[in-house]
């Protein structure tokens, strides 16, 4: 039964947006989370981690590259006994590398730190790349290729994982993506929210204006309107077709040049069908959303004989 329901469909899209808006918070928060890890480079052998590392001192110039276009440097991220070396694998012009380099004369006594993704490199025998960027592979191969076996740096070598900046800087922009997505999906939700109950209000408005008799008596359309399909949520009373499916919409049909029922299926299962119209004044396409039934079509069937009898003038058009 069709009641004043000023907040119909409102109060669920206002509840969507909300888990819109938590989603970007939560993916705000991680991202937080994501920008201070707590854990230290190698305090693991765990692949994955968001970790940080100090930096005692770098090469001054990448030693080697990486398939996807990303470079590798070697860094001294202890000063404990004789030094311990890792690898370090990141964009080839990478700001924090860059401020490293800059300032590499002081890391031995005012360390430097690198905040990324401490992952374990492939090997011959590990050959399955879990990671979203693309991995090195052979580290200890690669390490002997390039240093003498016996040098400080080849003997204290971690080969067992090292620091991926480009993977942390991906994982970024996901967190940033992830709350620019979902706060637009949120706040496009609310605006749509708020626009149908404007238009639910205002509907309500001007059918108590034209049809003050139906103002606290909406049961009249029981009996007095022309078609009424409660699972349809359309009604045809005198010069006004009403729609309140989601939220309640009113078009004087005096002003309609043309209309016609479109169907739009998203998937087998999901339809969703809307009248169509233009106004006389205007070739502007509006529309108004209907109830989704099996029958749809032959519901309609009577409602378009009484629309043709009763407004000759309007051009009426098919599914």
């Amino acid at each position: 039964m069709f009641k004043e329901k000023r907040n119909k469909g409102f109060i669920s899209a206002l509840l969507i947006s909300l888990v819109f808006f938590s989603i970007a918070a939560i993916s705000g928060f991680l991202g937080q989370i994501h920008k201070k890890p707590t854990e230290r480079f190698a305090d693991t052998t765990e692949t994955g981690r968001e970790v940080t590392m100090a930096v005692y001192g770098i090469y001054p110039e990448p030693v080697g590259e990486v398939d996807g276009g990303t470079v590798v440097y070697i860094v001294q991220y202890s000063n404990e006994g004789e030094g311990k070396f890792a690898v370090v694998e990141s964009k080839s012009n990478d700001e924090s590398i860059n401020q490293l380099l800059e300032n590499a004369e002081g890391l031995a006594d005012n360390p430097g730190s690198l905040t990324g993704i401490q992952l374990e490199p492939l090997t011959k025998t590990n050959f399955v790349n879990t990671s979203k960027n693309t991995k090195i592979i052979n580290l200890d191969e690669f390490i002997s290729s390039i240093l003498p076996a016996k040098s400080v740096v080849a003997r204290n070598m971690n080969t067992r994982i090292y620091l991926s900046l480009s993977e942390y800087s991906r994982d970024s922009l996901s967190y940033i993506f992830g709350i620019v997505i979902f706060s637009g999906m949120g706040l496009m939700t609310l605006v749509a929210a708020l626009i149908m109950r404007k238009k639910t209000i205002d509907s309500f408005k001007e059918i108590y204006r034209l049809y003050p008799e139906l103002e606290g008596n909406l049961e009249l359309l029981d009996t007095q309107a022309e078609f009424y399909d409660q699972d349809l949520k359309v009604i045809l009373y005198k010069n006004h077709l009403i729609t309140y499916y989601k939220g309640t919409q009113a078009l004087d049909l005096r002003d309609v040049w043309r209309i016609y029922l479109v169907r739009t299926s998203f998937s087998r299962f999901n339809k969703v069908y809307q009248f169509i119209y233009t106004r006389k004044d205007s070739s502007k396409k509006y529309s108004l959303t209907i109830r989704n039934t099996n029958r749809v079509e032959v519901q309609f069937k009577e409602f378009w004989n009484i629309l043709q009898k009763n407004f000759p003038e309007i051009n009426i058009g098919s599914l």
